[in-house]
């Protein structure tokens, strides 16, 4: 008796949605249809992240689609040409989960922008410009109008356009990318392009060469994941397997070179990153998720299955804070920060909710310490029963947690933090009244098993994993 009976826990989705819980219920703005503590492109990512959690799950978060399309218009990312496909993809996704037309027009009306007005050949004989006043030709920008032209050409009839309207766009948009220069001789990809000056010498002015080259800026992760979802696409629609090889040769020379020693991602910024950059990293194993499915190779496919597993694990090894429930920048739980930096925001919270993700649609398991998430709520039984059960208000969960670790009849533990702080803890156990800590309030319950949770908010129940049989 007391054991649980759950044989086949997905932690990871588990913590995606213990993490959307958070997200949505604390930290979502209901009037502006954005997110709090995010610049307003990272809360397009976000919400394309909540849709690819709802595609996993059913969940009542998904209000949120409706109440953000009606808040945002196209323009909702920025001013710049990249911004505006963040949101395009997000649309994407929630039109793969809800089938409301409404957000396929909305993709393509951001995409006939992007489309009309960015491609320019008056700088570096074409691509994407990053803004309407910075013909910059940079990585991201471009790799997006990759991505976005194949996510909307299986739609291609449906929006009124011929067949192969965003394929042609997408085969040009690679053919100018992968001759641009901007992958780099270690499969990495720059930030983006320079303009070589030469001088006129009769107008002692400096004119610019339409040829461009790669600036060698930053490798930022962000630029070596987009790309592969891309390209992945790009293959599926026209079975060309140079495209997949490419893709594994950018997601290589990313595990081998922006990682630490452990082998955890690392943003290039890292210790000290800005407000864009926080999310960066989130966006790379986002992308390497959608890759996954389009691979054949075994050998890779294990290889970023266990490179997305480990990474979360790590993740959850140190840096969550418990003061909010936020994820701080750093994945390697090997650095100097502590749990409650100054990084954290919903921005690096959204990144390790992609990880989540990622892990989740790998079905792997992810045990992570002594005791495993089992979901979002109080812990139950296949009845609804609950269990005996020592509580206390006003608690934070490290106190919980070693409370539920000295108790030897501990079974589970739920604990509940509010969005403004204080927490409560309820350790369902087989001990007796007899037992009840210093403190603690001792309340009785007929279930024996914790087997299931209740899906409250902001609540989430833990077992002990010496508890689970066959685990």
């Amino acid at each position: 008796m007391g054991r649980s009976q759950n044989r086949s826990i997905n932690e990871a989705l588990n913590w995606a949605e213990v993490t959307a819980s958070r997200l949505v219920n604390c930290y979502y703005h209901e009037l502006s249809g954005r997110w709090a503590k995010e610049l307003a492109w990272q809360s397009g990512n976000t919400l394309e992240s909540l849709a690819n959690f709802v595609s996993l799950t059913d969940s009542p978060l998904k209000y949120v689609f409706h109440n953000t399309y009606s808040k945002t218009d196209i323009y909702a990312g920025g001013d710049c040409y990249d911004d505006h496909q963040w949101w395009l993809l997000a649309w994407m996704q929630i039109y793969n989960v809800d089938r409301d037309i409404k957000y396929l027009k909305r993709a393509a009306a951001i995409y006939d922008v992007v489309s009309k007005k960015a491609w320019t050949t008056a700088t570096c004989n074409g691509g994407i410009q990053w803004c309407p006043t910075r013909d910059y030709k940079n990585a991201i920008t471009n790799e997006l109008f990759l991505s976005s032209s194949m996510r909307l050409h299986p739609y291609a009839a449906l929006l009124d356009k011929p067949l192969t309207y965003y394929l042609d766009w997408a085969l040009k948009e690679w053919q100018w990318l992968e001759q641009s220069g901007m992958i780099n001789s270690y499969y990495l990809i720059n930030d983006g392009l320079s303009s070589p000056q030469r001088l006129h010498i009769k107008q002692r002015k400096y004119l610019n060469d339409n040829t461009c080259v790669n600036n060698n800026q930053t490798t930022w992760t962000y630029n070596q994941g987009v790309i592969l979802s891309g390209l992945a696409l790009l293959y599926n629609a026209t079975n060309n397997s140079t495209l997949i090889s490419i893709a594994q040769n950018i997601a290589d020379s990313t595990i081998a070179l922006l990682t630490y020693s452990s082998g955890i991602l690392k943003e290039p910024c890292e210790p000290k990153c800005d407000d864009d950059q926080h999310l960066f990293k989130g966006i790379f194993a986002r992308h390497l998720g959608y890759l996954l499915p389009y691979l054949t190779d075994t050998f890779h496919i294990q290889k970023y299955t266990l490179f997305l597993q480990q990474n979360a694990v790590s993740l959850l090894t140190t840096n969550r804070c418990e003061l909010d429930g936020l994820f701080d920048l750093f994945w390697n739980n090997n650095n100097s920060s502590t749990s409650c930096n100054l990084s954290r925001d919903t921005a690096t919270t959204s990144a390790a909710f992609d990880l989540f993700i990622s892990v989740a649609k790998t079905k792997q398991q992810m045990l992570s310490s002594k005791w495993i998430l089992l979901g979002l709520g109080n812990c139950m039984d296949d009845s609804n029963s609950s269990m005996a059960n020592f509580y206390k208000n006003d608690i934070n969960e490290t106190i919980c947690r070693t409370t539920a670790n000295a108790d030897n009849g501990s079974i589970a533990y739920d604990y509940e933090l509010k969005c403004n702080g204080g927490g409560f803890c309820r350790i369902r156990t087989l001990s007796d009244r007899h037992q009840t800590p210093d403190g603690w309030t001792y309340e009785d319950g007929i279930a024996q098993d914790v087997t299931r949770t209740n899906k409250v908010s902001l609540t989430n129940c833990y077992l002990k994993t010496d508890s689970i049989e066959q685990y």
